[in-house]
């Protein structure tokens, strides 16, 4: 079976994924013989988007790796195509940075520039211009957002406000996944997503669900000014995670982020929002 696979990845033109099954390879390498180009990953993921609308939480993974099949790429592969694709219509949605023509971009690139952007958005968009205008390699860009996490701190917030939200919003999100083991570390690795908490089944290997709390602020008028920031920083992790969850303190919030979204035209189930109180 590895002697098969690494025969039939010999044989496929430079485009099509590395990470299919043999079965998807054997179909792939027909395509090529009869002349047939690859999707790029944006013309995969604007095909197969549709299919996938509407869908709740537990019917999308069977219908992903039911649409992957048909398009002859790995279930993973896809997914990543249609976060980045997400993420860049996120950031098309905004007038300003509409002339960027980041669709062209490799998919790992764009994958830096939702991660950069989860934490400093004005990085990410200077980063995402350079890269626009092939100021930037994959390696590059990669580099310089490594760099960039590494310098980044937590500003404006109080260290203690934070510690005090975090115990009170951990035990609830651990509640309700019982049957996921939950990472609550609050200074990560530079290669690691920079969340609050992610979860993983008990039994898997890779972190699926990522949260993220709005603030806290001492400051109420700060979630209004910052509400943007953190709504487009959680469309950047679930270029990551399979599941985003925005924690927010209060139900009235939690609307005026549901309309910021509608608004800028992206649904509002592309992520979770929950009402979670500072305090008990």
């Amino acid at each position: 079976m590895i002697h098969t696979k690494k025969r039939l990845v010999s044989q496929l033109p430079l485009g099509y994924p590395r990470d299919m099954s043999v079965k998807q390879r054997t179909r792939a390498l027909a395509a090529a013989r009869a002349g047939v180009s690859p999707p790029r990953w944006n013309e995969l993921a604007a095909a197969a988007r549709p299919e996938l609308e509407g869908l709740r939480f537990g019917e999308r993974e069977p219908a992903l790796k039911r649409v992957a099949a048909t398009y002859s790429v790995n279930p993973q592969t896809l997914r990543r195509a249609l976060a980045a694709l997400r993420f860049i219509d996120s950031l098309e949605s905004q007038r300003f940075l509409k002339k960027l023509d980041l669709r062209a971009a490799p998919m790992a690139a764009i994958e830096h520039i939702a991660r950069w952007h989860s934490y400093d958005r004005s990085a990410a968009l200077r980063a995402a211009r350079l890269l626009a205008e092939g100021q930037h390699t994959v390696a590059s860009l990669g580099a310089a957002e490594a760099a960039a996490r590494a310098a980044s701190r937590t500003s404006g917030i109080g260290r203690s406000l934070i510690h005090r939200c975090r115990a009170r919003v951990g035990p609830v999100l651990q509640a309700q996944l019982k049957s996921h083991e939950m990472d609550q570390r609050a200074v990560r690795r530079g290669d690691e997503p920079s969340v609050d908490f992610r979860f993983r089944p008990a039994d898997g290997e890779r972190w699926t669900i990522g949260v993220i709390i709005m603030g806290p602020y001492r400051d109420r008028s700060r979630y209004e000014l910052q509400l943007g920031d953190w709504l487009v920083r959680a469309l950047g992790l679930s270029a990551i995670y399979e599941r985003v969850i925005l924690v927010v303190p209060t139900a009235a919030i939690k609307k005026r982020c549901i309309s910021w979204l509608e608004t800028n035209g992206i649904r509002p189930t592309v992520f979770e929002l929950q009402v979670i109180t500072p305090v008990p």
